[in-house]
């Protein structure tokens, strides 16, 4: 993984490591509190019976989780200050199931020089393993 420089360019990738997307990050994220009876709680994305009285094929990965791996990406770029300053917007547009493996991508779109240091946007996406675009939408961050 490649940390962003201030003289990155436009069109440049960068690309987070690929997860996969097992049972058990399905129940701690989606399951409710450990504590629960009846841990973990019944729904899309921890209960196949559920998920096909929902009309699903299967049990569904939380879109959030996802969005949470593009978040991980510009952490890895920005660093923790992006936390602070950096902006994400992410449209979810196919269904992951479970035992897929996502890989975060974002390609620098434009790269501006400010008073507080180059601010980056991206085109940024989130794809399965079979290359398919579950989530897209872009990401900003500044380096100082």
């Amino acid at each position: 993984m490649s940390v962003i420089a201030k003289e990155a360019t436009v069109g440049q990738e960068f690309s987070g490591k690929p997860k996969s997307v097992a049972w058990e990050r399905l129940w701690t994220f989606s399951g409710g509190p450990f504590s629960s009876s009846g841990w973990p709680r019944k729904n899309i994305h921890t209960d196949p019976e559920f998920a096909m009285e929902c009309g699903l094929s299967s049990v569904a990965v939380s879109a959030t989780q996802f969005q949470g791996y593009m978040a991980e990406l510009m952490i890895q770029l920005f660093g923790k200050p992006w936390l602070s300053h950096g902006e994400m917007c992410l449209k979810f547009v196919k269904l992951v199931p479970q035992g897929d493996v996502l890989t975060c991508k974002a390609v620098v779109r434009s790269r501006e020089e400010t008073g507080n240091g180059v601010r980056f946007s991206f085109d940024a996406w989130c794809e399965n393993k079979h290359g398919e675009k579950v989530a897209l939408g872009s990401a900003t961050g500044v380096l100082s």
